[in-house]
């Protein structure tokens, strides 16, 4: 005989409060050995959903015995069974969730098996399930089996598919080849169940799936199938999910919900949080950092990002963030407006117009004492073969009448545009084609300036106004700490150049080294590189229009780098790899000033907005899935970088300072 159980005074209230009324008068006693196994099975049970929070609303059980230890029960396959009577009791538990579990157990309840669980209410309630590549909504009711490698998982109400029962099963695919989509895999997993479906009728679901359906027999009843492929980053993903005919109006929705709300894994960057977690970030010393936060300039703290903002204009492009050599002002120029703008890196508020007109072609140059900083303006005309002409100008930080320093010449005609959606914010970051141009105050007569934007570096001479272009296949570079040397990229990787010799010493690093930064001690430069490792044309006539409304571009090409950032010892040229991971690029590399690691950005790549895009759906819409830069911090020794914030373009203050976010203090 089944016993009815009761759960204790706070619980019928809990009972009563949902609307389930139990009559306790002339209910035989619980006997005290089955209340030891019913807490027992309770509280395992409880274990088994990782749900400790049940309240358990009403039991009913009864003794009984099995052959084996399955206990009558299904058990996933591959599970060893032991034969031999084993007495027990089966337990049938609603919680306050409204789903009625069947639990079997031995007579003290310290070994339990799950059978089934069965909604309590026609309303299909649902629940978020938790992985680590995706989450997906599922129905609270029904039980989950995954496999040993969580690769696939099936939903429903037991573990042994019945025809009269709904379920689903999540396969995860891992990656799979560049340019596949969600139609190709529909197509795949429909061939090899046999079944066909109307492709006309096949839906966009989420923001990187497809949908269809079609039916199938099974046994007495036709199943109604919903087949669904997601691709994201690269990796893909399908679910299906069936129902029997009769019962396809009260599921059709709820299906539609959890492929709406699933969500593939996040990420194409691969740097990670490191052990340290938050307070290694938080043990970090108050280190004066600028940096681009949703295009707004942020002065704070490397233990305290993002800091305050300086900005507020919204859609403005800022870019070139630089300190001044002695640490107290920030300058940056506003692109839009073409400005030159610095602060008070000790206490600043607002930041200052100091020049107009100001060309975004080339960074500012601060002079070496600090006292004056040099921008280049356009000036609209060309020499005589036919090359672009700019104007050096020199203002003081505290504003003033602009000097004409000097006027050059810049040429090269350098592709422009984009091909991949990410290059946008690469080039935004980096500068013009990933590489930004030089142009370093060396002394009062002289600049180190670039000649041409595909490469060139000379001097330029105030005295008389010509450039000696000394190192024509050099493009572009850094200047040491101390100001003697130059870092420059060349044919073998790196050229470092003496500058007041000339001296030159080439570095075999790799030709394809691209962002560079010297460490404070200036004995090693930082350098990254990309290497394409798969990329995917979007060029179809037909997919013409809506791309061009999409990425503002067409053909597009989508690719995924192999991002590496590494560090050459100048003396011996010997280099260590830091860092690897994938993305579009590394933008900007900022050692931290007391040698303890290097700050950089990275930018994602454009793969998860084309699988949209593929996939029929609006990317526009889905904007976290647009490449941006984030900022990463990889300490010394380490080969984890752990992400700091959403932002880009970091640059350190010089020492001498020791700011906070709330209120930098003045100068040591």
């Amino acid at each position: 005989m089944k016993r009815p159980g009761m759960c204790g005074a706070g619980r019928w209230l809990v009972a009563l409060l949902v609307g389930i009324v139990l009559v306790s008068a002339g209910l035989p006693a619980v006997h005290a050995q089955d209340d030891v196994a019913r807490a027992n099975a309770e509280q395992w049970l409880k274990r088994k959903l990782n749900k400790p929070n049940m309240t358990l609303v009403e039991f009913t059980y009864a003794g009984t015995s099995w052959p084996d230890s399955t206990m009558g029960c299904p058990v996933p396959e591959g599970t060893p069974v032991e034969q031999g009577t084993v007495n027990g009791y089966e337990w049938y538990f609603l919680f306050d969730n409204q789903v009625r579990y069947e639990v079997h157990s031995n007579l003290t309840g310290t070994q339990a098996v799950l059978c089934s669980a069965v909604s309590a209410t026609s309303d299909v309630i649902l629940t978020t399930y938790a992985a680590t590549s995706y989450s997906l909504l599922v129905p609270e009711a029904w039980l989950n089996f995954p496999n040993d490698d969580q690769t696939e998982v099936l939903f429903g109400p037991q573990q042994e598919l019945a025809c009269n029962q709904p379920g689903m099963r999540l396969r995860v695919l891992g990656r799979v080849a560049s340019g596949v989509t969600p139609d190709e895999l529909i197509n795949t997993r429909l061939a090899d169940v046999g079944a066909t479906d109307d492709i006309t009728a096949r839906r966009t679901v989420g923001s990187y799936g497809k949908v269809t359906a079609f039916t199938t027999p099974c046994e007495d009843v036709t199943l109604q199938q919903r087949l669904s492929a997601f691709v994201r980053y690269g990796s893909a993903y399908t679910i299906e999910q069936w129902v029997p005919d009769a019962d396809f109006a009260t599921w059709e929705q709820p299906f539609m919900d959890m492929l709406a709300q699933f969500r593939p894994g996040e990420g194409t960057l691969t740097p990670s949080q490191s052990s340290g977690g938050e307070g290694a970030v938080a043990t970090m010393p108050a280190l004066p950092l600028a940096h681009l936060f949703l295009d707004d300039v942020f002065l704070g703290a490397l233990n305290d990002i993002p800091g305050r903002s300086v900005t507020s204009i919204p859609g403005q492009v800022r870019r070139y963030l630089d300190f001044s050599p002695d640490g107290l002002t920030l300058s940056f120029v506003d692109v839009t407006a073409g400005q030159l703008r610095v602060l008070d890196a000790a206490g600043g508020v607002s930041p200052r117009k100091i020049a107009v007109d100001v060309d975004g072609t080339f960074p500012p140059a601060w002079r070496a004492d600090s006292q004056e900083i040099a921008y280049a303006v356009a000036a609209d005309v060309t020499d005589g073969s036919g090359t672009a002409l700019f104007d050096l100008y020199a203002v003081a930080p505290t504003g003033g009448e602009p000097r004409h320093l000097a006027q050059f010449a810049f040429g090269g005609g350098c592709p422009t545009g984009y091909s991949d959606p990410a290059d946008r914010d690469y080039f935004e970051e980096s500068g013009p084609q990933g590489v930004a141009n030089t142009l370093v105050w060396l002394s009062d007569q002289q600049f180190l300036i670039s000649t041409r934007c595909d490469g060139g570096v000379g001097v330029l001479n105030l005295a008389d106004g010509t450039i000696d272009e000394r190192f024509s296949d050099v493009h572009s570079g850094v200047l040491s700490p101390d100001r003697t040397r130059f870092a420059g990229r060349g044919p073998q990787g790196l050229a470092i150049i003496d500058v007041n010799s000339g001296a030159r010493t080439d570095l075999s690093v790799g030709a394809s080294a691209s962002q560079l930064a010297w460490s404070p001690d200036g004995g090693s430069v930082y350098y990254s590189t990309t290497r394409l490792t798969d990329g995917t044309l979007f060029d179809k006539p037909a997919d013409e229009e809506r791309g061009q409304q999409v990425f503002g571009f067409w053909p597009v090409q989508v690719g995924v780098y192999e991002l590496t950032l590494a560090r050459v010892d100048v003396a011996s040229g010997e280099t260590t790899e830091l860092w690897h991971g994938a993305g579009r690029a590394i933008g900007r590399i900022a050692p931290v000033p007391d040698g303890s690691g290097v700050v950089f950005s990275a930018i994602s790549s454009s793969v998860a907005v084309a699988e949209i895009f593929q996939a029929g759906a609006d990317p526009t819409t889905a904007y976290d899935t647009w490449p941006q830069p984030a900022l990463y911090l990889l300490l010394d020794g380490q080969t984890e970088a752990r992400l700091l914030a959403y932002s880009g373009a970091p640059v350190f203050a010089p020492v001498t300072i020791n700011a906070s976010s709330d209120q930098p203090t003045e100068v040591q």
